[in-house]
């Protein structure tokens, strides 16, 4: 590897490693260089392979690219790391509480997939056994409404007063068809809805509530679906 390489995966691996101080939790996620160096590798192998083996002149569009020349420039951007609320967690969830004691490690990073800047879908990378292996590929409708969350982010958490550091995870309630940006800070914890049809639920995406209102709302519609037929 030239000199030139070696400042490129430095400077990549240092901006991941930052990325990840703030995005992760602590005992969940170890900060160890090598296994950051394995992720980033793994999924850009992995878009590589599915850009390859997947996506062709006629579905394309499917995947939320505009062409097919699009997937020769996609990159990967900063993931986020996943969580998971059961449902039967949810069921049992005592007001007040928060969302901490509830979530489950999904032991998944959600890539978003860009072209020039801009989200165009997403993949995800699982650790399964000590390996990394390639998970969804897809899911365009979501991933734009997380990517509106996205960039509405500093207003909201301007909105709330949350001042740095603080944590931000994708939460995922499988049996609801959920998902939520999760913010952690000193200010509390808050849900940030970014899914298909929120009005399910009495929620907006886009807005900023507190755990607790959110998951005190989705217990009860959580207490209608019978917990051995769904995660």
């Amino acid at each position: 590897m030239n000199n030139v390489n070696q400042i490129f995966y430095k400077f990549l691996f240092m901006s991941i490693g930052l990325s990840l101080l703030i995005l992760s939790p602590k005992i969940v996620y170890p900060q160890d260089v090598k296994i950051q160096k394995q992720l980033i590798e793994f999924s850009q192998k992995s878009l590589a392979e599915y850009i390859k083996n997947v996506i062709t002149d006629k579905n394309f569009a499917n995947y939320g690219f505009k062409s097919l020349k699009e997937t020769e420039v996609a990159r990967l951007g900063d993931p986020y790391p996943v969580m998971v609320i059961g449902l039967k967690a949810l069921k049992a969830y005592k007001s007040e509480t928060g969302a901490k004691p509830l979530l489950m490690d999904a032991k998944t990073f959600w890539f978003p997939v860009m072209v020039e800047g801009v989200t165009r879908t997403k993949i995800e990378i699982i650790e399964k056994d000590g390996k990394w292996i390639a998970g969804e590929f897809g899911g365009v409708r979501t991933v734009k409404e997380i990517e509106i969350v996205k960039k509405q982010l500093p207003e909201l958490l301007e909105s709330k007063e949350v001042k740095a550091p603080y944590k931000i995870m994708l939460i995922k309630i499988p049996a609801l068809y959920a998902e939520f940006l999760y913010i952690e800070s000193s200010q509390g914890e808050f849900l940030i809805p970014a899914m298909v049809q929120p009005q399910r639920f009495k929620l907006q995406n886009g807005q900023m509530y507190s755990a607790d209102e959110v998951l005190s709302k989705l217990r009860e519609f959580a207490k209608e679906i019978d917990e051995n037929k769904v995660m």
